[in-house]
């Protein structure tokens, strides 16, 4: 007789590679405009790229808010150089990266890059290993929220038990 638990630990880790093989770092892509930066707020994650992309003019994208640089980055925008490409470092998670264009910053043209925190760790009960000991506690806590709702959804379900399962240590 097959074991059912089987069947489902085998059946959730296929769909977990099939999900996962297409997970990737997203491209975004940030326009000057004329004194503007289009979209101004963008969200993103850590390992993303942003693409800042030149119409016209002679523009710079300067991490900094109040016309004041962060030292993030700071990169022309201009004939000679008419894209910069930023890739969101894991430091920035969790935090809105400001930005300018230095010669224009007093007239407006600033934006922003809101970047997300990583989901919570499949490890939920914090030993260092994925195990059966998380498994109870995920499928203890099904339905409802907390540390268990791994993919951040508002519940803990199955998407959650796939994530849990495909990053299984034992």
């Amino acid at each position: 007789m097959r074991n059912p638990l089987t069947a489902i630990t085998l059946g959730s880790t296929a769909l977990v590679l099939a999900i996962a093989s297409g997970a990737s770092a997203t491209k975004h892509t940030v326009t000057q405009s004329s004194l503007t930066f289009s979209p101004s707020t963008i969200t993103v994650a850590p390992g993303d790229t942003v693409r800042f992309v030149r119409t016209g003019g002679s523009h710079t994208v300067t991490s900094g808010s109040s016309c004041t640089a962060s030292g993030l980055f700071n990169a022309p925008l201009n004939a000679t150089n008419p894209s910069f490409t930023w890739t969101v470092p894991a430091s920035a998670a969790g935090t809105t990266v400001p930005y300018y264009c230095i010669p224009h910053c007093g007239g407006g043209m600033v934006g922003s890059i809101v970047v997300t925190s990583p989901p919570p760790s499949p490890d939920i009960n914090g030993d260092g290993s994925v195990n059966a000991a998380d498994l109870a506690g995920l499928l203890g806590n099904w339905g409802g929220t907390g540390p268990t709702d791994l993919d951040r959804d508002g519940t803990t379900g199955a998407s959650d038990l796939a994530t849990l399962l495909a990053a299984w240590t034992g």
